[in-house]
């Protein structure tokens, strides 16, 4: 894949497991896809796998190059590059962020995997797999933590004590999403899990778990 004929934009971001989404501007070093993305990658600190989006322009057509690095070295991997109509929707959005009619926040917001994989047609993308899920995905939209709180109402009702054994099935019947290594409610210890759920639970103002003594909780 060559960058001949292909116009760079100056901004670059980076989705990495670990940091999360960083939007990085000015960032034409050698004039060279590869090269930026390398570069970037190699002064990034802490950084594991992930890849990084940059738009550009080639003919008439606007679109994005994709490009994905892991935590061995500093190297790009693997490239895409998309030129369809949901690369150009995004293309256009990063730029006016550039131009500084968006804000940061609103870009971000709309940079969410799940919905870039609903727009873009990439491997990349697709193959990509959050270490831990993030804390805005679990605690605000995570279904499962849903699905748990109605059955637990519908088996047990509410304001009713339970020995806490009954929630740790629940927890362990979730089936983790596919696009994350570490879910919040598989880690190790089960009290962080049942507190993981209950912060979900009271985020979503739909409930709360309550011990009522070391053994026993109750869905209030």
């Amino acid at each position: 894949m060559t960058d001949e004929n292909i116009e760079l934009s100056d901004i670059a971001i980076l989705f990495d497991r670990d940091l999360g989404v960083l939007i990085f501007q000015n960032c034409r070093g050698y004039n060279s896809l590869m090269d930026d993305a390398e570069w970037l990658v190699e002064r990034t600190p802490q950084k594991s796998r992930g890849f990084i989006i940059r738009p550009i322009h080639k003919k008439k057509s606007s679109g994005l190059w994709i490009g994905e690095y892991n935590h061995r070295d500093n190297q790009v991997h693997r490239q895409e590059m998309l030129f369809d109509s949901g690369a150009s929707t995004l293309y256009k959005m990063i730029k006016n962020y550039a131009a500084h009619k968006i804000s940061e926040k609103k870009v971000i917001k709309k940079l969410r995997l799940e919905d870039l994989r609903k727009t873009l047609k990439s491997k990349i993308i697709n193959d990509f797999k959050y270490y831990v899920c993030p804390p805005d995905r679990f605690y605000y939209s995570c279904i499962e933590a849903e699905k748990i709180f109605d059955t637990l109402v519908k088996k047990y009702g509410k304001n009713k004590k339970i020995h806490y054994s009954e929630i740790s099935k629940e927890i362990e019947n979730v089936k983790p999403c596919k696009d994350i290594i570490v879910c919040l409610l598989k880690v190790p210890n089960l009290l962080e899990r049942i507190h993981n759920l209950n912060h979900a639970f009271k985020i979503r103002k739909i409930g709360e778990i309550k011990f009522t003594s070391p053994d026993n909780i109750e869905i209030v």
